[in-house]
């Protein structure tokens, strides 16, 4: 086949493919599907005013990255992994005087990863500070 044959061969050939398939010529990118959530933060022996509102996040949203849509977030290692929640709104962890973050969803701490955990519609997300005794 001569080169100009071949070239209105693949011309004609493209042409085709893109009438038959348009999804594939202009494919647009996903958006991620936004829900309400309840963000919940208490700052307990920080004295501060505890806060609460109704939060739409997008699909995939962690607790920590919920915080962080209100309030400042420091990360760092104040135990196990420098992911963990250091500071939210000025309010950092004390291992001296026993005051750290706690977060809950749906009330359950126990299988609650403030930065694996994501968030489903309708989840009520709390972050206490608390002092252990």
């Amino acid at each position: 086949m001569n080169p100009i044959c071949f070239r209105r061969f693949l011309f004609l050939g493209l042409s085709t493919a893109l009438l038959f398939f348009p999804a594939c010529a202009r494919t647009q990118p996903k958006t991620p599907r936004v829900f309400s959530i309840e963000l919940k933060v208490d700052f307990g022996p920080a004295q501060k005013s505890s806060h609460s509102e109704k939060l739409f996040i997008e699909e995939g949203t962690t607790p920590k990255e919920a915080v962080s849509q209100v309030f400042p977030v420091l990360s760092g290692k104040s135990c196990c992994s420098f992911r963990e929640v250091f500071e939210i709104n000025g309010v950092a962890v004390d291992p001296l005087k026993k005051r750290w973050w706690i977060c809950l969803v749906n009330g359950n701490k126990k299988d609650t990863s403030p930065h694996l955990t994501q968030l489903k519609a309708g989840d009520v997300v709390e972050w206490n500070y608390i002092q252990d005794t």
